[in-house]
Parts: structure tokens; sequence; C-alpha cells
């Protein structure tokens, strides 16, 4: 937990706590001590190179009526510490009732979002079942000897969006497009120091307004 605080600034500045700073002892993945500034929201930027993956975050964000995560339209995520239940949040979004796509190079996994290290999983909003999530799949093709990736939906030929009200999203994704993303988020997490509670943005291409 955090163990101490401390404030600086120029004389005069009204003492409101912007310049509060954060120091705990709590282990990250490893990595003890340390200092932030908590009124700080950091921004967790998908890497271009998990291009399935970022296209399936931005998707969910445009889509989903609460934006989850992005920055100018929603409320930022906020950091799930306590493992047993990120474990529960993943058993409910990705389900018996998810399969993979027969489409998606494998191995493939069950990419959730927001994410089940995250307050604003489905299962802490309510969802009983991945079932009623948006459901997304990567597919692919081969085009003279080379392969091509792209992000579906049911509906997507006739037009359709996924539902806005939904509370989360699920994809069929290539395991090394959902494991990178989650590696660079757990690197992140270490590096701003979240704790349980602490907010972040996601940035996956979305124009910031």
């Amino acid at each position: 937990m955090p163990y101490g605080t401390a404030r600086w600034g120029d004389a005069g500045e009204p003492s409101i706590g912007q310049y509060t700073v954060r120091c705990d002892k709590e282990e990250i993945n490893g990595s003890t001590k340390g200092c932030v500034v908590p009124a700080f929201t950091p921004t967790f930027v998908v890497d271009q190179k998990y291009s399935q993956a970022r296209q399936f975050i931005g998707t969910v964000q445009a889509s989903m009526a609460t934006h989850p995560g992005w920055e100018g339209r929603g409320q930022p995520l906020h950091r799930e510490s306590d493992e047993s239940v990120v474990s529960k949040n993943r058993a409910v979004v990705c389900d018996s009732t998810f399969k993979s796509y027969e489409s998606t190079p494998p191995p493939v996994q069950c990419d959730e979002f927001p994410f089940a290290r995250t307050k604003e999983s489905g299962r802490q909003l309510g969802v009983t079942s991945g079932a009623s999530c948006q459901q997304y799949m990567v597919t692919s093709q081969t085009i003279e000897g080379k392969q091509y990736l792209s992000l579906t939906w049911p509906g997507l030929n006739q037009g359709k969006m996924p539902a806005a009200n939904a509370k989360c999203a699920r994809a069929s994704m290539p395991k090394n497009q959902n494991e990178g993303v989650g590696g660079d988020l757990g690197r992140r997490t270490v590096e701003w120091r979240l704790l349980e509670g602490d907010a972040y943005w996601v940035d996956a291409g979305q124009p910031v307004t």
C-alpha cells in the first residue's frame, strides 16, 4: 500500500494536490519501491505491430457507447490488482461460449476488452457470460503466397456495427497479438507504478477529441 506523499510548488500556489507525489513499496511484477504523481493519468499506446489487436480495441472504443479508455470520449480504465478477481473476469468474458474462428491463424486466444485487469471488465459491470459481449474475429487469406489478416464481426458485410450497448467485447485473436499487447501493458504497469484503482487511457489510434 502507499506509505507516503509529499507536495511541492512555488510560493503562493494553491495547495489543491496537483503536486502530490505518492511513494509506495508495493511489489509490481517484481518491482519494489517508487514514486509517481498520481494526478497524472498515463496513456497506454497499443503498438502498431500488433495491428489486429490494435484495430480490435479501437473498433470497440468507437462502437461501444461508453467508449472505454478513449480519452476525450469516454472514461479511463482502472487497474484491477486482485489476481483472483482478474481470473474471475476472464472466466466470465472468455467462458465456454467462446469458440476460436476457423480462419484465425493458430494458436488462437480469446482477446477481451476492456482488459480483464481492469475495474471495467464486463464481469465487474454485471455481465454473466461473454456471449453478451461484442464478438469479433481475425480472419486470414493467402494471396500470391502472402498471408493477409483482417478484423471482422457478424454483420460487417451487411454494414452493421457491433451493439453499442454491450458492456464488453471479445475476439478470436492470434496468440502473439493478444499476448504482445498484454506484455506491453504489464511493462507499462511497472513503469508507471499503477496500483489498485489507478487510472490510465488506451490509445489504439483513435484521435484525441
